[in-house]
Parts: structure tokens; C-alpha cells; sequence
């Protein structure tokens, strides 16, 4: 297994034009060590180039941003959180993917701000061959072994929801109790598949598909019928199924006069255009997943 190793000094080179070939116009005072060698124990130093003093700032302050996320996403990985293959370049690629936008999203994150830069330095240069003038922010963000490993705690909770969400959404599967409730399991789980790259991701779309199926085994089953008035349930096999979706209702003769959607559903309808002497119906049809429930309801003339 590939390790990645995460040191207290966290270093991010830019790619800058050599300065030789620049002019410096003005600065915020006299350059500081950091600033020139990148480089700081305990701390993330980010520059970056922008048009305006502000772009140049907010920049680099997303780049500390990009570099935490960077420096949890390797923590988890050496940790041997996710078995990633060394031979197998693209799910390497995959999971760091997969750890990279989950790490981004942990509350610590959402504190980062101008306010917690320690130091900062910039400097308004002239490129001396295309005569454009830029700005070069750098930050200095004070970063230690300690917060990584907070941050990557918070990360490992993160993880621990999702991994138990499944679980509970597994535990669910049996006791369904509404069209609902199948739409959004369904949903959710597609979600939560396109954000996986490790083992759970074959779970959780096993785990959709047997969701997806129980559309199949929904049925339209009558409870009632008198002239002018239904009454159905739709079941799961042999359990009711509640929804608070609305049928597509037709019928050739009869006007449909209501449609009332619980427990059990109901529908009113007036037959005075249906005549005996040929086969008249009520048709109720639900659309469920890729499923088209769909049920004929004979009005009883003769």
C-alpha cells in the first residue's frame, strides 16, 4: 500500500515566472524569510498572482483552504482509512477524489478566514517582456499537527454518519411504509454512491437496486366498490403502502368528480354516460420508479 506522509511544515510551490523577468513596483514593507523560501514550520504559506490586491488575497487564502483539505485527504490515506491499490493509478486517483470533497466539506473549514492569517505580504510587479502589471499575495496561516489531527477527527465522524446512514437506510429497507419514503431512499442512495469510492460504493448501489425493486412488487388492490365510488389501497406484498401522491385517472365514460389520496384512496365518479350493454371502466395508474402501476375498475351497471 502506498503511504503519504503528512509533516507539521506545509509547502505549496507555485509556478511564478522567474523573478528576473519582473519589476517590482511597490510593496507592503521588506519581504520576510517565509515569504521568500515558502517554507515555515507549523504554518501553510500560499501565494498567489491576481489582477487586483483583493483577487490576489482571496486566492491565496483558497488556496490554504485547498492545502488543509490536501493534508487531511493524505492523514486519511496513510492511516490506511481507504485501501487504495498502488498498481491501480486511477482508484488511487478516485479515492483521493472521494476523501478530497468529503474532507472539504468538515465544519473546521468554514472558519478559515482573513481574520486567522497571521501574517500576510504582498507586492504589485511588472512583467518586463508583456508590461502587465500584477499583484503577489502571500499568506502566512498558522497550521499545526494538532489541528490536522482535530480536522481529522471531524473527517472520521463525517465518514462515521455516512457509513451508519446506510446502515440505518439497510435496516429500513424491510419495513417501507410509503411511496415516499422508497423516493427518497432511492435518491439519497444515488447520491451517496457518486460520492463513494471504496468499498461502500458496491453496497450502497446494491443497496439502491434493492430499493429500486420494490416498485415492482407494488399493486392496486380494491377495497370497495359501489356505483359512483372507489375505494383501493396500494399494497407492498402484503402490506398497505401509504402516499400522498396523486393517480392518473381516466375513464371513457365516466366524469370524474373526485380523487382522494391516504390510507386508503378513494375516487368518485358519475356514471351517467356509462351504459350496460358494453364494458365500462374506471383506470387508475400510478408512475413508481420505471413502473407503471395500472388498475381497471369495472363499473358495476349489469
Amino acid at each position: 500500500m502506498k503511504k503519504i506522509l503528512f509533516s507539521t511544515t506545509l509547502l505549496l510551490l507555485a509556478a511564478v515566472t522567474p523573478f528576473a523577468q519582473q519589476k517590482t513596483l511597490q510593496t507592503s514593507g521588506k519581504k520576510p524569510d517565509w515569504a521568500k523560501q515558502l517554507v515555515a514550520t507549523g504554518y501553510i504559506i500560499t501565494q498567489s498572482d491576481a489582477a487586483s490586491l483583493g483577487d490576489a488575497q482571496q486566492k491565496a487564502l483558497l488556496l490554504v483552504k485547498q492545502e488543509i483539505v490536501r493534508g487531511v485527504a493524505e492523514q486519511v490515506t496513510s492511516a490506511g482509512t481507504y485501501v487504495v491499490q498502488e498498481q491501480d493509478k486511477h482508484v488511487t486517483e478516485l479515492y483521493m477524489q472521494s476523501i478530497t470533497s468529503k474532507a472539504s466539506k468538515v465544519p473546521f473549514l468554514q472558519g478559515i478566514s482573513v481574520n486567522s492569517v497571521e501574517e500576510a505580504y504582498w507586492e504589485k510587479l511588472r512583467d518586463k517582456s508583456s508590461k502587465q502589471e500584477f499583484y503577489r499575495y502571500y499568506i502566512k496561516y498558522p497550521f499545526s499537527a494538532a489541528q490536522l489531527g482535530k480536522l481529522f477527527a471531524e473527517f472520521k465522524e463525517e465518514d462515521r454518519k455516512i457509513t451508519q446512514r446506510i446502515s440505518t437506510l439497510e435496516s429500513l429497507l424491510p419495513q417501507v411504509e410509503s411511496i415516499e419514503q422508497i423516493d427518497a431512499a432511492v435518491d439519497e442512495l444515488g447520491s451517496l454512491t457518486s460520492s463513494l469510492e471504496d468499498s461502500r460504493k458496491e453496497k450502497t448501489a446494491l443497496l439502491q437496486s434493492r430499493y429500486r425493486a420494490l416498485y415492482e412488487s407494488i399493486s392496486l388492490v380494491e377495497v370497495e366498490h359501489t356505483l359512483g365510488q372507489i375505494a383501493y389501497r396500494l399494497t407492498l406484498g402484503e402490506r398497505p403502502l401509504k402516499t400522498s401522491r396523486k393517480p392518473q385517472v381516466k375513464s371513457a365514460c365516466a366524469a370524474i368528480a373526485q380523487t382522494t389520496v391516504g390510507d386508503t384512496c378513494s375516487i368518485a365518479y358519475r356514471y351517467d354516460g356509462c351504459y350496460a350493454d358494453i364494458e365500462n371502466f374506471v383506470e387508475v395508474s400510478y408512475r413508481l420508479g420505471n413502473k407503471n402501476v395500472v388498475h381497471r375498475f369495472l363499473i358495476p351497471l349489469r
